[in-house]
Parts: structure tokens; sequence; C-alpha cells
């Protein structure tokens, strides 16, 4: 029996894109501003894992984190076990990419894309 990917509603991924995101992610680069660039040093070691059963394990600006993950509506939605909620739209999704982007809140309103590629 397979597994159906957490939804907090709206459309759910396919078992073909569950199986593609559910795995390690290691990030290899970042755009801001339509420049693309690699991670800081303390980025260097950011990465994400999705887990089938919901639960997520995130490194971010070298901080490790886990707590749970949701998909709806073209986006991932992370609350972490320390109250932390981040939201992402997923831009791009296959065996080899994966392009999370966040939107900073008001006034800022900036755009950045994560980009990783599979944990080796």
């Amino acid at each position: 029996m397979t597994k159906k990917v957490p939804s907090s509603g709206g459309t759910s991924l396919s078992v073909d894109q569950s199986k593609m995101l559910c795995k390690a992610w290691q990030i290899d680069s970042i755009s801001q501003f339509d420049l693309v660039t690699k991670p800081l040093a303390k980025q260097v070691n950011d990465a994400v894992t999705f887990s089938a059963d919901g639960s997520v394990s995130i490194i971010q600006d070298g901080v490790s984190s886990t707590g749970t993950w949701t998909y709806a509506s073209g986006g991932i939605n992370i609350a972490t076990k320390t109250g932390n909620k981040l939201s992402f739209k997923l831009s791009t999704l296959s065996d080899n990419r994966l392009i999370l982007e966040y939107q900073y809140p008001a006034p800022d309103l900036s755009r950045i894309k994560y980009m990783y590629s599979p944990k080796k």
C-alpha cells in the first residue's frame, strides 16, 4: 500500500511527485533578484529531508530543526518543533532538482529561491 503525501487541503502531490520529493536534498545555489549565487558560508551545509509520513528535517542558515510538512495548492508548509512556520512555493520538482521559493513578509516582499540537488 502506498502512503499518500501529507496534504492540508487543496491539491495533493501525485505518487510520482511524492517519490521525487521524499528524500534528502542538499542546497547547491540560491537565487535572489534573478542573481544565482553559491550558498554563503553559514548556508553551505543547508539541506532538507522530506519523509512520506509528513516529518521533515531541515538545516537553514546552519541551524538544524525537525517538524512536519504539508503540501497544498502548489506550496509546502513546514512547522518546526521550535514553533517556526515556513511556507514555500514548489517551483521545480524532478528526480535531480528541487527549487523552493520563499517570499519574505511585508514590507520587504522580496523572494528568494533555494535550489537543491539530491544529497550524496
